[in-house]
């Protein structure tokens, strides 16, 4: 059963990758709650179809988080709840020492951080600043648009409120030479959100991928691409499921 789960994660990865949209596979310490076991799973999946893994942490302090995404050559590691200067200066300070002690083995990855609570927007002009002042590693911002509706307590991430604060986050990032990309309850209905944005955003992004934004993406592929992330979730959460119930099942043996 495992085996099979295992070849029906290779076929949706390889699906996803012929859209040539596919950016990254995402794993998250944070709200996901991915176990190491799982990631590396993931992590040789990625480097076996030579698919970029972004790894979102716990937070700001999660030096260990970091840590581990080296270990596991994440490509992208995506920081949550940053919502102060300070805290854009920590997480950079400890990335900038660990990608020392590895610097030798592989790539650097690239830092990102998640942009989700009106704290953060209120602070955006500051963060941006001490980025530029101190030549923070930061390349690119995701916009968390669940989290940040629901701070708002706004019930729908495609309103105009939600989507307002979107194009003022990017314009400022923008001015600043750092990429935006959108997540949160990203669906079929998100298409006019995005498509109205147009090239402004780099990517957006869904539980589990990442994907290219394009002026000449039409709802006809964009659903596509959805369907195809969701069909890999899926895949996953059985791999998963499967794994878990062997294991379970060794134990249950042992313990008769």
């Amino acid at each position: 059963m495992i085996k099979d789960n295992f070849h029906s994660l290779e076929t949706k990865i390889s699906k996803l990758k012929e859209t040539n949209m596919l950016l990254a596979i995402k794993a998250e310490f944070e709200a996901e709650g991915t176990r190491i076991d799982e990631l590396s799973v993931l992590s040789g999946l990625c480097f076996k179809w030579n698919i970029p893994l972004t790894l979102k942490i716990g937070g700001p302090a999660a030096k260990r988080d970091i840590y581990e995404a080296f270990q596991f050559g994440a490509n992208n590691i995506l920081v949550p709840m940053v919502e102060s200067p300070f805290a854009t200066e920590i997480c950079s300070e400890y990335f900038l020492s660990i990608s020392e002690a590895f610097k030798l083995m592989h790539d650097t990855p690239k830092l990102f951080i998640n942009l989700e609570s009106p704290k953060t927007i209120e602070n955006l002009d500051s963060i941006l600043e001490i980025i530029k002042q101190k030549n923070l590693p930061i390349n690119s911002v995701v916009i968390g648009r669940s989290d940040l509706a629901n701070s708002l307590s706004n019930d729908d991430v495609n309103s105009l409120e939600i989507f307002n604060i979107v194009v003022s986050v990017i314009k400022k990032c923008s001015i600043s030479k750092i990429e935006c990309t959108l997540g949160g309850n990203i669906t079929g209905k998100s298409f006019e959100f995005i498509h109205k944005l147009g090239n402004s955003l780099n990517a957006f992004e869904s539980r589990k991928c990442s994907f290219l934004n394009s002026n000449s993406l039409n709802e006809e592929n964009y659903n596509a691409l959805i369907k195809a992330a969701l069909e890999f979730e899926l895949s996953w959460l059985e791999f998963k499921q499967n794994m878990y119930s062997q294991r379970s099942n060794e134990e249950n043996n042992r313990i008769s």
